[in-house]
């Protein structure tokens, strides 16, 4: 049998790996000490096919500023699109970049940017017994 892959537990991993602060399925209590911050959360998606699905993923970057934020989630671009080929937990097919970063403030930490940018990442769905 096949399931869909925990993409988000798979990108917290690569990125933390890379040295960002990233959280994913809970944002920190306290973002203050670890800005920048990416929290990274399925969004949707579909089932391409029996062995692949294609995951929608938000990317929300804060930061101490909301240009702090925008730089982030620029750089930010390029670091998604590099993980086609690669291994996001499994194979990753495409990744692609489908909503440029904007500027998107989040009122629960009032005084902390957020950006986000949004991907498409189509990934192979793992094997359970």
């Amino acid at each position: 049998m096949r399931q869909s892959a925990d993409i988000e537990t798979a990108l917290y991993d690569l990125l933390t790996a890379d040295g960002y602060s990233a959280s994913a399925h809970v944002i920190p209590a306290s973002l203050k000490h670890t800005l920048p911050h990416i929290h990274v959360t399925r969004t949707g998606g579909y089932t391409y096919d029996r062995i692949m699905d294609s995951n929608t993923v938000d990317f929300d970057v804060y930061a101490r500023t909301q240009a702090d934020a925008m730089e982030t989630a620029s750089a930010l671009t390029g670091w998604v699109r590099d993980l086609a080929g690669g291994t996001v937990g499994t194979t990753c097919y495409s990744s692609e970049v489908v909503t440029l970063p904007y500027h998107n403030p989040d009122p629960r930490p009032p005084n902390i940017g957020r950006a986000t940018l949004k991907a498409q990442i189509t990934i192979r769905t793992q094997e359970v017994n």
